[in-house]
């Protein structure tokens, strides 16, 4: 039936039905009319509105108090919806109830609350089936929590929030209760202990009681489990029983623990490499030979053994493994990586290492020049665990068998004890070296200091060295400070401390000696030689042997006359070919010479009566000569010169080339040369850590007394304003390590003991070093042997040893050797000390020397103490030459008579006291006159010559002539004193002694327009007395010392202080220090007598701050006046920073990136937004949502066009917008406009 074609009247009448229903399109309107029902859709409506389909209108009424919908019922009159079937679900598109409060039955949501509405009944919780019940985030019961199952935690658990909350343990505990840190937490307290403690055992370091008593318990400490391993064993067995062993070690290790043993049958093991040992696990084989154990195939490049703390390993044999070079593998032992030491270090006992390179012959069937063999251990200190109390391993009756490999290899600050042990073939069989990154991979420095002047350094300040000219040698930030130390974290390059070296003696022979007149270059004197056997000896020492390493000697000179060979100096012992330096010059052409071979003899000849600056140095393999600075030869040698050698300074070593004329500023560094050209130096050479002889010649004219100097001056400066004069100590062992050997050997290979580093120390006591350097040789070649290997410290490295080498030869050091095949004992120090109460005889058999700390006895003649006597007859002195020369003093007790001439060179001294006679009986035929001028008398004031007949008297300026004084000095004083009490009166001046007076007024000193300057370096006394006894008519310039005040003050109008800050009566003030001399670095204000402030070079302190209109004191800041603004405002792009937020405008931010900003509430207080403006929140799309959401967290959705919250349902949900979920009354809105539109 088509509408649109009906019209007029017709339609009307057909509307008008009676009792005959109607249809559209069949069921598309259906009027119903016997039922009064309107069907939409359906024919058969069943309610008074039927749309079998979605029903869309725009405003939907009802005015009936209930409106249903299928199964839901929505009661207006009760504010109700209900449903008939068994559950009622509301689906959003977020699936979000939005409203204050849902009842369900019972069961109550309001707000943040879930609560049963029946008074005292249970709430429960229930998941479906075999479901469970998930809180997501925090959860607080302010109650009791009861539960009847089990209860699990996978995090950390918090019983109770004070000592007065009990536990209530009703249970067994099924499980072992371990803590969380090793040695840290208690099980009660002294005052609060347990009544009971029932063990089976107990283990404890330490054991503290007032009153214990044990009873019938057996004491002896219990050791862990035994696990067995055998070769017949298999993996799957316990290995708890002897008859239950596993088959390898490696599943033995697995089951062990802590204080276990896991023990080893006889037999030959393969396991694959590496075996770990785990904390406190002991590994011992039946015996060292009848256990062996090798590597898997493709584990042969691996380490054997990685060792952890407080375990042990013994009696097995390692073998068949190699070296990777690529990875650092193939050691026999090493630490583990976190390596920690809780009580003991590890301890390897009765273990040998036998490895062999991979390509082995008839030859060389150990694999030597292979050069991959295994090797022995390997200990990086930088692998231990922060809390470790070490990072060592002792090692006793342990054998290394490493054929060109290193024997045992510490580094990083590790600490080994090596007892008894044997290293053969190696390429090194104990060395140790410095690493980079130092003792638990957080190496440290320490520094200790002494001579601080001003501000104690501090965390974050630095330090740093510099020579005595300024020169910058080291600069590090201090991470802590101790007492009078620094530590630098890391390893502080370029730091050392002043040479520790006895001051050497120096001898003079001849007439050498200082000079002051004449030519001198710097200070008061230089080195004067006559040409002839004049010379500077020092005795044979280890500075002055230079070996292969670097040096530099110089030296000023000054030539008098050289038409000859002259040397200047010459480090030869006793030979001429003696490997050693000598630089001497023919014809003033220097010459260059090592032994007799000539090096260096530039084509240059030096004037004579002029000044040169002579160096010789040699770095690496080049020698050089500089003459003022520039290089004039240079040479290739790489010498060996020696360990110890003499040196004579003015002459050759046998006082046959004697230089004729001066020498000065001779030093000599051991250790480090010079290398480019540098300008001729103006003043004296300084002493640095590298000089071991410095000579300045500065002394007395004809003195032969020559001091070394051994200054070092160091300069410390600290950035805080301290300063320091001297570095005590540089300690770099984080860096190296420390090995103790004791009775151990290294046989054959290259090297015994290697160190490299300041920070390596070996102790090596009683070492057996045979055929050292002889590699893989085991002919016993002693021409093999390369001695100089045995024990090679580079780089500082500090090597303490007492040696046995192949031949039974004992050495100490390098300073002291005994010779076993010839018995000669060799000193290569200048002292010799032999403590020996018995003494020593020597004895032919009828002849006998007796040597005892008393005397030299031989034959008929006794030296003793300084006396040389004889115990029979007299003492006679012969000598080939007919020359007796006694070098020193000598004292005649008896008369000396003396049958030819006397020539005295030196100094003579006629008597010993005043009552000794001098008879000169011949004639004098030479001039007297006195050494040092104005000095000695003729006579006294008692003793008077009788008469002088003296044509002219000469005394000083003075000039006695007949009856004429006259001063020969231009525009001299003649000065008069008198005698006594007596004074020289001129006018109403009295001259008496240091004083001048005026007994009858004032002493004006009228200087004019010039000035009045009194000279010195002593001090001006000023008038001084107390307040009463001022002048009664001071006038403006007056200055005196009040005894009252202890100031001194000045008078301009009124008498004022000087110095310092003072009203008038002092008792308002400024001082630099507490007390006199404290040198604290504080400025005090003192105000009406009271402290009010103080300044240091770090802070200003004060009780209250006022500046303008705002006060600071105690922890308040304000402003003074009542109701004033306080302003905080940074200048032009800058923001007013406080704690981590950031104040900039109107903008505050939180400065750290990705933090959370929070605003915490107190109690029942709330947030509040005042104003009628709008409060802006978070906005951004689905992508800009925070990665890590927190429940309550809300922001805007520009997508979603919606207010979103995150829920505990761990999603976002709209709370309000255009897809938000509709609250109760927008449903009861909703639900009343469903209506038809037709």
């Amino acid at each position: 039936m088509a509408i649109g074609r009906i019209s007029g009247p017709l339609l009307k009448e057909n509307l008008l039905r009676n009792g005959t229903d109607l249809a559209f399109e069949t069921d598309l309107l259906y009027l119903d009319v016997t039922n009064r029902r309107i069907g939409v859709k359906t024919t058969n409506p069943q309610y008074a509105l039927d749309v079998a389909g979605v029903a869309r209108v725009t405003d939907l009424e009802i005015t009936n108090t209930t409106f249903q919908v299928g199964n839901v019922t929505i009661n207006g009159a009760t504010s109700t919806i209900s449903t008939s079937a068994q559950e009622f679900a509301i689906a959003t598109a977020d699936n979000t109830i939005v409203g204050n409060r849902v009842v369900v039955g019972d069961l109550e949501i309001n707000n943040t609350f879930i609560e049963n509405t029946n008074t005292n009944d249970d709430l429960y919780i229930r998941a479906n089936g075999t479901g469970v019940i998930n809180i997501v985030g925090n959860t607080t019961v302010t109650g009791n929590l009861h539960a009847t199952g089990n209860i699990s935690a996978d995090g950390n658990i918090t019983i109770g929030d004070s000592d007065t909350d009990n536990i209530f343990i009703n249970a067994d505990i099924a499980s072992d209760i371990m803590p969380d840190v090793h040695n840290t937490y208690n099980i009660g307290t002294a005052t609060k202990r347990w009544a009971t403690g029932n063990f089976a055992n107990v283990t404890t370091n330490t054991l503290t009681t007032n009153d214990l008593d044990f009873g019938a318990i057996d004491l002896i400490s219990i050791p862990g489990n035994i696990i067995y391993v055998s070769t017949n064993g298999s993996d799957a067995r316990t290995g708890t029983h002897p008859q239950d062993p596993v088959a390898t070690i490696a599943k033995g290790l697995e089951l062990a623990g802590l204080h276990d043993t896991v023990y080893i049958y006889p037999g030959q093991y393969q396991e694959a490499f590496p075996l770990t040992v785990p904390q406190g696990v002991t590994v011992r084989g039946h015996s060292l030979r009848a256990v062996e154990i090798a590597p898997t195939s493709g584990t042969q490049s691996n380490d054997a053994f990685v060792i952890n703390g407080d375990s042990a390993v013994e009696d097995i044999t390692v073998k068949d493994f190699y070296y990777n070079s690529g990875a650092n593998t193939g050691y026999g032992f090493r630490f583990a990586n976190n390596f920690r030491v809780y009580d003991r270090s590890p301890y390897i006992r009765n273990v040998s290492v036998l490895t062999k390179g991979t390509t082995t012959s008839n030859t060389d069937p150990r694999g030597f020049d292979a050069g991959d063999a295994g090797r022995g251990a390997y200990l990086d200190g930088s692998v231990a665990h922060p809390d470790s109390r070490e990072a060592a391993m002792l090692f006793h009756s342990v054998t290394f068998i490493t054929p060109n490999a290193s024997g045992l290899k510490v580094t990083n600050g590790a600490r080994v004890e090596w007892l008894n042990c044997f290293t053969y073939f190696a390429d090194k069989g104990i060395e140790i070296l410095e690493g980079t990154e130092g003792l638990k991979n957080d190496g440290k420095t320490r520094i200790k200091y002494s001579g601080l002047s001003g501000t104690t350094p501090a965390a974050g300040q630095t330090i740093t060295l510099k020579d005595a000219s300024g020169t910058q040698l080291a600069q590090s930030t201090i991470e802590s400070v101790a007492t009078n130390e620094v530590i630098i974290d890391g390893r502080a390059n370029g730091f050392i401390t002043p040479l520790s070296r006895a001051k050497k003696t120096v001898t003079a022979v001849g007439n050498a000696q200082i000079t002051t007149a004449g030519a001198v270059k710097y200070g008061t004197g230089m080195g004067l030689f006559d040409g002839t056997d004049d010379r500077f000896t020092l005795t044979t020492a280890s500075d002055f042997g230079f070996g292969t390493g670097d040096f530099s000697v110089e030296c000023v000179i000054y030539i008098s006359d050289d038409t000859g060979t002259e040397s200047k100096f010459d480090f030869r012992a006793g030979s001429d070919t003696d490997n050693a330096l000598h630089f001497y010059t023919v014809d003033r052409q220097p010459k260059v010479y090592i032994g007799n071979t000539e090096i260096m003899a530039p084509a240059i000849t030096l004037i004579n009566t002029t000044f040169y600056h002579i160096m010789i140095s040699r770095v690496g393999t080049t020698i050089k000569l500089f003459v003022d600075g520039a290089v004039q030869a240079t040479a290739s040698n790489n010498t060996n010169l020696g360990t110890t050698k003499p040196l004579v300074i003015g002459n050759n070593y046998a006082g046959t080339q004697g230089l004729n004329g001066r020498i000065d500023d001779f030093r000599v560094r051991k250790g480090v040369g010079v290398t480019n050209a540098f300008s001729n130096p103006t003043a004296p050479t300084v002493v640095d850590q590298y000089t071991v002889l410095k000579l300045d010649f500065n002394g007395d004219n004809g003195s032969q007394i020559l001091v070394d100097d051994d200054t070092f001056i160091q300069d410390i400066d600290f950035s805080g304003g301290g300063t320091a004069t001297g570095l005590t100590l540089i300690d770099h062992s984080d860096f190296g390590g420390e090995i103790r050997s004791i009775a151990s050997a290294s046989v054959y290979g290259n090297y015994g003991i290697h160190g490299t580093g300041s920070g390596s120390i070996v102790y090596a006591i009683g070492m057996n070093l045979a055929y050292i350097g002889t590699g893989k040789d085991v002919t016993n070649d002693n021409t093999a042997v390369i001695q100089a290997n045995e024990v090679v410290a580079n780089s500082d490295a500090n090597v303490y040893f007492s040696t046995v080498d192949h031949k039974g030869d004992f050495r100490v050091g390098d300073l002291f050797r005994i010779n076993q095949d010839t018995g000669e004992v060799t000193f290569t120090n200048a002292e010799f000390l032999f403590n020996n109460n018995q003494g020593i005889t020597f004895t032919d058999g009828s002849s006998t020397t007796i040597i005892d700390g008393t005397k030299v006895e031989s034959g008929n003649i006794r030296i003793s103490g300084n006396t040389i006597s004889s115990t029979s007859g007299d003492i006679n002195i012969n000598s080939s030459t007919s020359t007796i020369n006694l070098q020193d003093n000598v004292n005649i007790t008896g008369n000396l008579d003396v049958t030819g001439n006397v020539t005295v060179g030196g100094n003579i001294t006629l008597g010993d006291e005043d009552t000794d006679t001098i008879n000169i009986n011949a004639r004098i035929d030479s001039d007297i006159v006195p050494n040092v001028d104005d000095t000695y008398k003729l006579g006294t004031s008692l003793l008077n010559w009788s008469e002088a007949n003296i044509g002219k008297v000469f005394v000083d300026d003075i000039i006695i002539d007949n009856d004429t004084i006259t001063t020969t000095a231009s525009n001299g004083d003649i000065n008069i004193t008198t005698n006594g009490v007596g004074q020289v009166i001129i006018d109403n001046i009295q001259l008496s002694g240091n004083t001048v007076a005026n007994p009858g007024g004032d002493i004006v000193l009228d200087p004019s327009s010039q000035t009045v300057t009194i000279s010195g370096t002593g001090a001006l006394t000023l008038p001084k007395g107390s307040t009463a006894q001022r002048p009664g008519s001071p006038t403006a310039g007056m200055i005196r010392y009040n005894t009252d005040t202890s100031v001194f003050e000045a008078y301009t109008t009124e008498w004022n202080t000087l110095g310092g800050v003072y009203d008038i009566d002092r008792d308002t003030y400024i001082t630099p220090e507490l007390t006199p001399g404290a040198d604290d670095d504080t400025l005090r204000f003192y105000a009406g007598g009271s402290l009010v402030a103080d300044v240091t070079s770090q802070r200003f302190d004060a009780k209250r701050l006022e500046v303008d209109d705002i006060a600071v004191h105690g922890n308040i800041l304000e402003t003074i006046t009542t109701n004033q603004n306080l302003l905080l405002r940074a200048n032009g792009g800058g923001y007013v920073a406080i704690e981590n937020f950031s104040f900039n405008g109107n903008q505050i931010t939180n400065t750290i990136d990705g933090a959370v900003t929070s605003l915490k509430q107190q109690g029942s207080g709330y947030f509040k937004v005042d104003g009628t403006g709008g409060f802006v929140i978070p906005v951004g799309n689905n992508a800009n949502r925070h990665p890590s959401p927190e429940l309550g967290m809300m922001r805007y959705n520009t997508v979603e066009d919606r207010v979103e919250i995150y829920d505990v349902g761990n999603n976002w949900v709209s709370v309000a917008g255009a897809t938000g979920a509709v609250t109760f009354n927008d449903a009861e809105e909703i639900a009343i406009k469903l209506a038809l539109t037709i």
